[in-house]
């Protein structure tokens, strides 16, 4: 049988690809997988994306900060190993990123200076207590006064889907599961890994690879079936 089958046309991108558009889309839209309150984000750019606070009553508002470090993909079968709790199927990606999570840890849940903006300016004193100072919000004006900061090691399993972007054919990825290693309680590790899920399956879908990226220049394809995986490749068939 004939790679084409009944289609016209029939395209496939070895894993090793499909990474490096991943790596190139993410390195050039860093907000894709970067995301905070306004004390950690002033505003939307190119680097993060500004979202609300988490509201709680008496707090003024919890700050935070989310960003994931550019996901590494594995496609069936398996090449990077997995926490024995995950297992790669046919037709499922894996996936490995590292997940750092802050929070503006305030004295009495309220800012001393009473919502007073410094412009970013150092206040003049060491925080030695403090040993997450060194990060991206550092050098934008912010609010943020005692960053509390730590990364976890998240792996997943998915598989992919059919989507668009820019008006045109587009691969997308979906989560099937989500795991943390070596957290406790059981239950702890639950709700983390229940919120990263929600947190990674929102970042991902934002991540779309157009099938333009993959296809040779004289054509113009129409999925009619995939995107698939086989053996470390994304494959698709369509018509002219």
């Amino acid at each position: 049988m004939s790679l084409t089958e009944s289609s016209e046309v029939f395209v496939s991108a070895h894993e090793t690809a499909i990474n490096d558009l991943v790596t190139a889309i993410c390195q050039t839209r860093p907000h894709l997988l970067s995301y905070g309150s306004p004390a950690f984000v002033p505003a939307s750019d190119v680097y993060d994306t500004q979202m609300p606070p988490i509201l709680f009553p008496g707090s003024g508002g919890i700050e935070w900060h989310v960003r994931f470090s550019i996901p590494h993909l594995d496609l069936f079968d398996e090449d990077s190993p997995l926490p024995p709790e995950l297992s790669l199927g046919p037709g499922q990606f894996s996936l490995s990123t590292t997940v750092e999570l802050c929070v503006d840890c305030r004295k009495g849940g309220r800012r001393d200076d009473g919502g007073k903006d410094d412009g970013g300016k150092d206040d003049g004193h060491d925080h030695p207590d403090e040993p997450n100072r060194d990060r991206p919000w550092d050098d934008k004006p912010s609010k943020v006064e005692h960053p509390v900061c730590t990364k976890l090691d998240v792996f997943a399993v998915g598989h992919l889907v059919g989507t668009s972007t820019a008006g045109g054919p587009a691969v997308g990825f979906a989560l099937d599961a989500v795991e943390i290693v070596d957290i406790h309680p059981d239950e702890l590790e639950s709700v983390l890994e229940c919120l990263l899920a929600q947190m990674l399956r929102a970042a991902l879908a934002q991540v779309r690879l157009p099938v333009s990226a993959l296809q040779a220049g004289a054509f113009s394809l129409t999925p009619t079936v995939g995107p698939l995986i086989d053996t470390d490749v994304v494959l698709a068939r369509g018509n002219l």
